[in-house]
């Protein structure tokens, strides 16, 4: 939804397109992974579920990826640029799991959050820009929405505090869990300004706002002992209202 609201306001005729190849590459990325490290890490409840039903998932992840390839068919524009934005993506998400040398990236201190935002503004900000040739403010553009995903992500490194390695360095892990909720608060903050800059309509989409507001309200209410439902369902379905307020500008 906010990959098919941000191509929607920059006028891309084919912005159900965006936002159905953002779904299935997410939804094939995300399960791909976890069918990957169902089998390699710490069997969390969460993972422990992923094995239980490897079959379906399975099943689930080649047709999310075919149906990936057929949205992107639709929108695709040849450009180096496109390439180098999905490449990026592409190797982080391939690279965030598997190990080379011993090692994945999201081992590396303090990067996993980084590389969860890049990849993400990479294919749901940055390409819908690059296909569509609208260069207009798209570093700052850009730049908005790294922090937003930096914001809502913190809260899943919070929930992560009992399965994460003390070496990862996570945000929750160096500065504790209020100061985290802080950090994500003041990121949404930057979020807003920027976006409100570089598009004056903003200032009169109380949706928006709202939408903000919805994700202030679940980061300052996060705890460690929430479940996985108030992270992937409530912190990630509430991304879906920002997109929906774009669709109002």
């Amino acid at each position: 939804m906010l990959s098919a609201g941000f191509a929607s306001i920059i006028g891309a005729k084919q912005w159900c397109y965006y936002g159905l190849f953002a779904f299935f590459s997410t939804f094939a990325v995300y399960n791909g992974q976890r069918l990957f490290k169902a089998a390699s890490l710490k069997q969390t409840p969460w993972l422990v579920w992923v094995n239980t039903n490897r079959t379906l998932l399975a099943v689930l992840t080649i047709i999310s990826s075919i149906l990936t390839l057929v949205a992107l068919y639709f929108v695709w524009n040849t450009t180096q640029l496109n390439i180098i934005v999905l490449g990026i993506s592409g190797a982080i998400s391939f690279l965030y799991v598997f190990r080379l040398r011993g090692s994945n990236m999201r081992e590396i201190p303090h990067l996993k959050i980084h590389l969860i935002a890049i990849s993400w503004v990479a294919v749901l900000i940055t390409f819908p820009m690059v296909n569509e040739e609208w260069f207009t403010n798209v570093i700052l553009y850009s730049i908005a929405h790294y922090l937003y995903v930096l914001a809502v992500t913190i809260p899943f490194d919070i929930r992560d505090l009992k399965y994460d390695l003390k070496e990862h360095r996570t945000i929750p892990q160096v500065v504790g869990v209020k100061a985290s909720k802080a950090v994500s608060l003041v990121l949404l903050i930057g979020f807003v300004a920027i976006m409100v800059y570089v598009n004056c309509d903003l200032l009169y989409n109380w949706s928006f706002y709202g939408a903000v507001l919805v994700q202030i309200a679940l980061v300052l209410l996060m705890t460690e002992k929430r479940s996985d439902f108030y992270c992937a369902g409530l912190i990630d379905g509430s991304i879906a209202l920002l997109g929906l307020s774009y669709f109002l500008i």
